[in-house]
Order: structure tokens, then sequence, then C-alpha cells
């Protein structure tokens, strides 16, 4: 089969939903990894035949897609600042939203071998993409899932970085003298977990449930950043829609100060930046 006929089949069966709103593009992804070749060079193949192996499990791939499972745990690997990251159905599939926090970060004025830490690592591709773009930062990873662990540390690996990778109850078991903490964590309401889509339902809801208000994990964190963070140092914490103002009042309440927003392509304040005062 061509590669033009072989995307063509694929787009009519991947059925058009909230988890999957671009079939052609879902085939594109998956036909570019099961032939382990780029997209760029996909597209300009449309009438070159695929080979049987490839065009097998690619098919299958995508009966897999088309039942729920999110193609970046089908083929392991996600994409995130310009990095490939292996991923598992442990960790949440790292989102572009999150590439504010990477910005906003290297924007930042640190001192010589400034103290980085990642709260809710998951597959590591914040502090990995943070250890890689500044290596003179000393970068920790923590989480409370040991399988999440041990995606990040192969990931670190892969990428030839040091970071250290520890388990932790959110900061409970780390010191103080931070610069920078950067933290995504569940922020999903628990009543929005089953309206979201039958993707979401194949990632781990210990990474997307925040509670009753989704905010119930980032105010113990907010709870505990004056403790952690040195004069100065800040926060960059990843949101849902709605809840900036909530968070920043919560902080204000514990001594620190916001210190600016980052929005989302969509125009949602993803991001706030908090500071000990």
């Amino acid at each position: 089969m061509i590669v033009a006929k072989a995307l063509a089949k694929a787009a009519a069966t991947l059925p058009l939903r909230r988890g999957l709103p671009d079939p052609h593009r879902e085939a594109f992804f998956l036909l570019a990894a099961a032939w382990e070749i780029d997209e760029i060079r996909l597209r300009m193949w449309p009438e070159v035949s695929i080979a049987a192996e490839v065009e097998e499990l690619f098919f299958r791939w995508v009966e897999r897609r088309a039942a729920g499972e999110p193609a970046e745990h089908i083929v392991g690997r996600c994409s995130f600042w310009g990095r490939s990251f292996r991923v598992t159905p442990s960790v949440l599939i790292p989102r572009p939203e999150t590439e504010l926090m990477v910005q906003a970060a290297l924007e930042a004025t640190l001192p010589p071998r400034a103290r980085v830490l990642d709260v809710g690592t998951g597959s590591g591709c914040l502090a990995i993409t943070l250890a890689a773009d500044r290596a003179d930062w000393c970068v920790i990873g923590i989480d409370r899932s040991l399988d999440a662990l041990q995606v990040a540390r192969h990931n670190g690996v892969e990428h030839g970085v040091d970071v250290a990778w520890l388990w932790s109850d959110l900061v409970s078991s780390c010191g103080s003298a931070f610069d920078l903490v950067v933290a995504n964590l569940p922020y999903i309401p628990t009543d929005w977990l089953p309206t979201l889509g039958v993707e979401i339902s194949r990632e781990p809801v210990l990474a997307l449930d925040g509670g009753r208000d989704g905010l119930d994990l980032v105010r113990r964190l907010v709870g505990d950043l004056e403790r952690i963070l040195v004069p100065g140092g800040r926060c960059l914490l990843e949101l849902a829609e709605d809840q900036a103002d909530a968070v920043e009042e919560l902080a204000q309440e514990q001594g620190l100060r916001p210190a600016g927003r980052r929005r989302d392509i969509g125009g949602c304040d993803r991001m706030v930046i908090l500071e000990h005062s």
C-alpha cells in the first residue's frame, strides 16, 4: 500500500472526538513512528509503497488509537521542547502548554549553580530540559510515584543530564535554599475527570486529580514554599483556567508575592509566578 492510501484509510478509521480532533494528523504521527522516519520525509513520499511489516504495525496502532489509547503511549515517545522523551501509562503525557514553564525558567536571572526543584516530575521532561539547557544549574526532580521516577531516570540517562531523582510526597522530604521551584501538579477538579474523554482516562489519575476544586496539592505546595525557597526565590506553577486568582490569593496569605502570569495559546492564564519576598 502506498503512503497516501494508507493515511487516508487510517484517517477514515479513526473517530473524530474530543481527544482525537484531527484523525489525519494522528495518522501521520503513527505512520512516521512505525516507519521510524520523521513526518517531513513522510509528506514528501505520498506515492511510495510501505513495507509490509511497517504497514501491519501501523494499522495495529491505528486500531489501538481508535479504541482510545493515546498515541504517545502507543509509540512510547513524546516530543517536548525539541527533545524526545519516553512515556508510559505511569506518567502524564507532556503537554505543549508546559513549555511555558521552560521558557519562564530559562528567562529567569538565577545565581551560578542555582538550585532548581521540579515537583511532580513525572517523565522528567521539565527537569531534564532545564538541566540540558542550563548545565550549571543543580536540578532535582521529585515525585511520589516510584514508577514515574523510573521513567524519569531512564530519560535522564538517555539525554545525558545530571539530575538527582528523589521520592517525595510533594516537598516533605526536601530541605531549604532552592532558587527556583517548577511544578506541574494535578489541577483538574475530580468531578471534571469523567467529562474529559477516553484518552484522559488512560493517563494516571495520580497525575490528574487535584481534588474538589483542583487545588488540593497546589495548596500544600504553596504552604511550604516559604520554607524551601531562598529570599527572592521563585516558583512557577502550571494551573487550569480560572485558578490563577485563587492561587495568587492563597500565596499572599502565605507571605509570597505574585510576580506574573503566562498565558497559553488559547489566552488562558496557564502559569503563575510566585516569589519569596
